[in-house]
């Protein structure tokens, strides 16, 4: 019976690997021929590094094959092109001895069912994984170099920014380089887009707008909510690199002003992580406001179904799970719609007393704003200071160490008086007068813009329990706390 043999190709970097699937295949096979093994399928990972934390769909078909008893052999053009990590190792190893497989590139054959060839297999395993720690540890520092320059890292272009192909010359010849440049009808998209969130505009309705004129990304997709939030409040547009929290001056120009991006993360939140996964708009106008006035917890939102009517309804409701340990059994729970709209209608009635006592304190309360920022300023410069003084040999390290500790301190506490400063600042996000103009107004904005209202003036909602079975609405049931 003849060995049945399996080939696996992997390329690294699609489309530009030397090592490409093209080339990797044809000297598999001639090895197999020599021996006379019947090549049963081609296993192909394309754009899968074996080092990195990703799962390799052919590489574990491959392995599945190899116990359901389909392959007696597994072929590489190298042994790296198999594996890179002594994980990989363990398991080929294990399934070797298991069903008495062999593993072969095309320099030779390993014989897996020895000790000695179960450790020459682990060392390459090692040597390979080695070789890729250090080259990613390189990567790492060799981006964080670039952004700690201000400097574009590589990669596709990201919307609102070109690429712009450029010749340098040093001691080793000429170099052909990329760089960004500012996309004029993407920034401007970017810049109407950014002011109109400033103002008042919601991220929803800046997707909608793109869609219906047919703006898409960079990669010609339809953008989504998460999309232009990111976009909206990335360092990028603004003319920075965020480097260890702080921003680093780009090369490439800004589309917006950093006060703007500043404004932009306030109200949306910084940029998240990678790999973070945040969810996308509320769906409830409340949500996360809400609280049971028998336990304080915050309460749910979901839609349940009535029962005297087909349709379901939306629901603030105290959850069994969310209360304090030994709280009494109670069932508080509301229609949304009811209280939804009690707090609008006395976030209409307060409105104009609030914004105008808003616009009395406004000048004291910017003037206090610009002496804050200048002074976090001044904390940041002796920031900079320091790491001189380190350098140079003034300070010795505990000393360094112990004064950026006492300035980090007051800079922290900066942050906290001017994010406290500029969150008690509300916009006049409505222009209306009388209580029918709000209304009206109210009326024509989408829930995220509503939410985004709601939260320049609201701090908590507390719905108290209003006896058993089913009563009329108690509209001093829910008592509204106002931000001061």
């Amino acid at each position: 019976m003849a060995v049945r043999a399996g080939i696996y190709v992997r390329v690294s970097k699609a489309g530009r690997d030397l090592l490409d699937a093209g080339r990797q295949v044809p000297p598999c096979r001639a090895f197999c021929d020599e021996r006379g093994w019947q090549v049963v399928e081609t296993y192909i990972d394309d754009s899968r590094s074996a080092w990195k934390d990703i799962k390799r769909d052919n590489f574990e078909r491959m392995l599945a094959d190899v116990r359901a008893g389909r392959l007696d052999v597994l072929v590489s053009w190298q042994v790296d092109r198999l594996l890179r990590t002594v994980v990989d190792a363990s398991a080929i190893i294990t399934i070797a001895k298991t069903y008495g497989t062999q593993v072969a590139n095309v320099g030779g054959t390993i014989d897996l069912g020895t000790a000695s060839g179960r450790k020459a297999f682990y060392e390459l395993a090692v040597e390979a994984e080695h070789e890729s720690d250090v080259k990613s540890e390189r990567l790492r520092l060799k981006h964080s170099e670039l952004a700690s320059q201000g400097k574009w890292s590589g990669g596709t272009r990201s919307f609102g920014y070109d690429l712009e192909e450029f010749i340098y010359t040093d001691n080793k010849g000429k170099h052909v380089k990329y760089r960004l440049v500012v996309n004029q009808p993407e920034a401007a998209a970017i810049k109407a887009a950014a002011g109109a969130v400033i103002d008042g505009a919601s991220v929803t309705g800046i997707v909608k707008e793109w869609a219906a004129g047919g703006v898409t990304s960079a990669q010609g997709r339809t953008f989504r909510y998460q999309d232009v939030k990111e976009l909206l409040v990335s360092p990028r547009i603004a003319g920075f690199r965020q480097v260890d929290g702080k921003l680093v001056q780009a090369e490439w120009d800004a589309i917006i002003t950093r006060e703007q991006h500043e404004e932009l993360t306030r109200i949306l939140g910084a940029p998240r992580s990678r790999g973070s996964n945040l969810g996308t708009a509320r769906s409830y106008l409340l949500t996360g406001y809400v609280h049971c006035g028998v336990c304080g917890t915050r309460m749910r939102s979901h839609a349940s179904r009535a029962t005297r009517e087909a349709a379901s309804r939306q629901r603030y409701v105290c959850d069994p799970r969310d209360r304090p340990p030994g709280t009494a059994p109670h069932g508080i729970k509301r229609l949304a719609s009811v209280v939804d709209e009690q707090v609008v209608l006395h976030l209409l009635l307060e409105l104009p007393e609030r914004l105008l006592e808003a616009a009395r304190r406004a000048p004291e309360e910017w003037e206090s704003l610009g002496r804050l920022l200048t002074a976090r300023q001044t904390e940041e410069d002796r920031l900079d200071g320091f790491a001189d003084f380190l350098a140079d040999g003034t300070w010795d390290r505990p000393t360094y160490v112990r004064q950026k500790r006492r300035v980090q301190g007051r800079i922290n506490d900066l942050d906290d008086k001017i994010d406290r400063l500029r969150a008690s600042a509300p916009r006049r996000r409505l222009k209306g007068a009388t209580l029918e103009e709000l209304r009206a107004e109210w009326d024509a904005l989408d829930l995220e813009e509503r939410r985004v209202l709601l939260a320049d003036h609201l701090e908590r909602v507390v719905i108290k329990p209003v006896g058993p079975g089913r009563r009329p609405f108690d509209p001093d049931s829910i008592v509204i706390t106002w931000r001061p």
